[in-house]
């Protein structure tokens, strides 16, 4: 019995060994990659000084084209918004892009619309996309911030990385044998950060109109933000994209806002209620930059 007990205690600790080193390397390799936006933003960049830089959600990636944006105005940008995210993800994002030395004059905030109101912000799923960078204060910092088990997952991933690996294996993992052969794949996104949704609807019943809402910017993560732009001379700019069935209505004296919630009336220019498509995001891609202009200038 006590040579099984030895036995045994010996394979589950080559077992840890082993576990740890795999995650290791699998977070190393996606470290060196541009898979996914945060390592995009380190490995991917050509430029080190932007004039602006779009961080939003899934809203804020279908629906400004930097490119567009840039041929319109002659600026240089690039989008860093990513799928499923929020605030807080965001605001974690513009973090890590001046931890790279990096610098911007103009942070667009393209998240989706209601998340403008929620004072109590969760940590998004899409935030294990960072921990790759978990021995960095501020992704450590970041997690320690939420109390779900996910985030504690993530936390203590920094000594025992099998721990967010595992748990996110499809994500990480996987993604982390692609890149070791491809290391400049990305994501669903292009050179710039950007992706569109096809043109066909991705619903089969027509979207009821909904009576308009106020949002009144009372995220606590978006004052973070905020004095995190002031503090390195970035104006901060609040975007509300196209939506089909929730117009919004905007009061605010403390932030400078776009409100294109109903700029777009053909229902073709649609993916579903709140994200445009192709054709759409050319659109509002378009709208944005004549506004956006009128602020630079």
């Amino acid at each position: 019995m006590k040579k099984f007990i030895k036995k045994t205690s010996v394979l589950l600790v080559l077992l840890l060994v082993v576990t740890q080193l795999v995650s290791f390397f699998s977070l190393y390799i996606l470290r060196q990659s541009t898979f996914y936006k945060p390592n995009f933003l380190v490995n991917g960049l050509k430029r080190d000084n932007y004039d602006y830089v779009i961080l939003g959600a899934s809203t804020g990636l279908t629906t400004l084209d930097s490119k567009l944006i840039d041929s319109i105005t002659n600026l240089q940008g690039v989008n860093l918004s990513m799928d499923d995210t929020n605030l807080a993800s965001h605001y974690l994002m513009l973090k890590h892009f001046i931890a790279e030395g990096k610098t911007l004059k103009y942070c667009i905030i393209a998240p989706s619309n209601m998340s403008y109101n929620v004072s109590q912000t969760p940590l998004s799923n899409n935030d294990y996309r960072f921990l790759m960078y978990i021995n960095r204060d501020y992704v450590l910092d970041h997690y320690s911030h939420f109390k779900s088990d996910t985030a504690k997952r993530l936390y203590y991933s920094k000594w025992f990385p099998f721990l967010g690996l595992s748990y996110y294996n499809t994500e990480l993992f996987y993604p982390s044998l692609i890149s070791a052969i491809k290391p400049h794949k990305r994501n669903r996104f292009d050179d710039l950060g950007n992706y569109s949704y096809p043109t066909h609807k991705n619903r089969m019943t027509k979207v009821k109109k909904k009576e308009a809402i106020v949002v009144s910017f009372e995220s606590d993560y978006l004052k973070k933000i905020k004095l995190l732009c002031d503090a390195y001379q970035i104006k901060l700019i609040c975007y509300l994209s196209p939506t089909e069935s929730q117009p919004i209505d905007v009061y605010s004296k403390d932030y400078l806002f776009i409100n294109h919630s109903n700029l777009i009336k053909n229902s073709d220019l649609f993916y579903d209620d709140i994200h445009v498509n192709g054709k759409g995001r050319q659109v509002a891609s378009e709208a944005f930059s004549k506004v956006f202009m009128d602020i630079v200038e």
